[in-house]
């Protein structure tokens, strides 16, 4: 797959602008790469980066710090809406103060959305904690790291018997989990991810992370997920999402388009030579999904607007409490 943060390096180069420095390219390579997962993550890194870039000691810092926000935007925020969400909150109205003002107030907002993030997922996995009582044998589905953490903490409580992670091939991101969750001393089952249907009927629950939701209750994360679902359905097991509120789009699952493709060319061996082209992301369908996991406590994907409604506007800041 491309490496898109060479991308950037370009555009500032026919700008004009300084090339950006290793520090800024090893950001774009967890962020925009993908070289760390996890959309929450993403936006975590992301805010400072950009804050940092535009304090640097040149003229042209804070115009190089709004390209970068708005290319992480255009590139990783396209397919996670709360990478796009923050980077727009962060910037807005910054080309219009004066310049250290601007400069200031990315630092600001950085911090405070650090902040308010903390504070919803800490009652994200309060809330999660109640509602997984009971399950001892969660099926987790590619790297989350909130769902990470609920299941950390469910481990802490000593109700857990086992974790099945099935590998995740499309991004590696059940071995994510593993080096993740290994000092648990839970153990654990990980499996192809061939044998969903078997892993599923050992499972309690299927545990998701989502790039996006959908304001229908539709998750977008890693293909497979749906495999995940649909085979949770046929045995009668809960799925549930795991997703702060400021994930959700404005798209509902029927609008979404058809998902890029990417090549997996490392599945082939040395002097295989054929195509490889298959979508990284899909959207689980809201009828498939049990509840989401929120910052309000878990939502049935037909009450997701309304949960909207109550947590307020999307891009708002709220006080940690």
């Amino acid at each position: 797959m491309a490496e898109k943060r060479f991308d950037f390096a370009q555009a500032m180069l026919d700008r004009g602008l300084p090339v950006p420095d290793g520090i800024t390219m090893q950001g774009l390579h967890d962020i925009v790469d993908e070289g760390v997962l996890g959309a929450s993550n993403h936006v975590a890194l992301a805010l400072p980066l950009v804050a940092r870039l535009a304090e640097a000691d040149r003229p042209s810092a804070r115009d190089e710090a709004l390209a970068l926000a708005s290319f992480i935007a255009g590139t990783r925020g396209l397919g996670a809406p709360i990478v796009a969400n923050a980077l727009s909150w962060q910037t807005s109205g910054i080309a219009d103060l004066p310049l250290a003002e601007g400069i200031a107030t990315l630092r600001t907002r950085a911090a405070e959305w650090d902040a308010a993030a903390t504070g919803r997922r800490r009652a994200l996995i309060t809330g999660g904690l109640k509602v997984l009582t009971g399950c001892r044998n969660p099926l987790i589905y590619d790297y989350s790291s909130t769902v990470a953490d609920l299941v950390r903490e469910l481990a802490q409580t000593g109700g857990l018997e086992r974790m099945i992670i099935p590998e995740s091939r499309a991004i590696d991101g059940g071995r994510r989990y593993m080096d993740a969750l290994r000092d648990t001393d839970v153990p654990i089952l990980f499996l192809p991810d061939a044998a969903l249907e078997y892993a599923v009927a050992l499972s309690d629950a299927v545990l998701l992370g989502a790039e996006s939701l959908t304001r229908d209750g539709g998750i977008s994360n890693t293909i497979g997920s749906t495999l995940a679902a649909r085979a949770a359905q046929a045995h009668g097991k809960p799925v549930y999402g795991a997703a702060d509120l400021f994930k959700v789009g404005e798209q509902y699952a029927s609008e979404v388009p058809d998902q890029p493709l990417r090549d997996y060319d490392f599945l082939l061996r040395d002097g295989e030579c054929c195509a490889t082209d298959a979508p990284e992301l899909e959207i689980v369908p809201p009828h498939l999904v049990t509840a989401i996991l929120t910052e309000l406590g878990p939502v049935a994907p037909q009450n997701l607007e309304a949960a909207l409604s109550r947590r307020g506007t999307c891009l708002a800041i709220e006080e940690t409490t």
